[in-house]
């Protein structure tokens, strides 16, 4: 598996303000992965054991066929299955075009909470506005 490099996550903004040596450290917890448009990334209700951080292409968030957000270069998705406390996907994400993506397994994420306990609080603020959105929307 191929992880990325510390350039590439400076430019994500869950990165913002870490060290070379803290996105080097990161960099070694993240796999690159590539999909084609269609592909369905995370499944409604499914287990989530991993997060993902969209590098290129296009992709949305949709639930009961109504979508809920989309997902540009920079944007994070699967971490309210991280958050909840059933440990459940809360929607289908789906390519919209080809797609490269960086994802980070469960155990690293814990790794990074003890580590950098700043990028896993700006991803509990994303969970608590997402969450607080598909409440919202009736999908509490």
């Amino acid at each position: 598996m191929d992880n990325p490099g510390p350039s590439a996550l400076s430019k994500v903004p869950l990165f913002a303000g870490l060290t070379d040596d803290e996105l080097a450290r990161t960099a070694e917890w993240l796999e690159v992965d590539e999909y084609e448009p269609g592909r369905l990334l995370t499944r409604t209700n499914q287990a989530g054991y991993t997060f993902f951080i969209l590098e290129t292409g296009r992709a949305h968030a949709e639930l009961h066929g109504k979508v809920l957000g989309v997902y540009e270069p920079g944007s994070v998705f699967g971490e309210m299955a991280f958050f909840d406390h059933r440990g459940r996907r809360w929607a289908d994400v789906v390519c919209d075009s080809p797609v490269r993506v960086f994802s980070m397994f469960g155990t690293h994420f814990r790794e990074m909470q003890q580590c950098m306990p700043e990028v896993a609080a700006r991803l509990q603020r994303l969970f608590e506005e997402r969450a607080a959105r598909h409440a919202a929307l009736g999908h509490a």
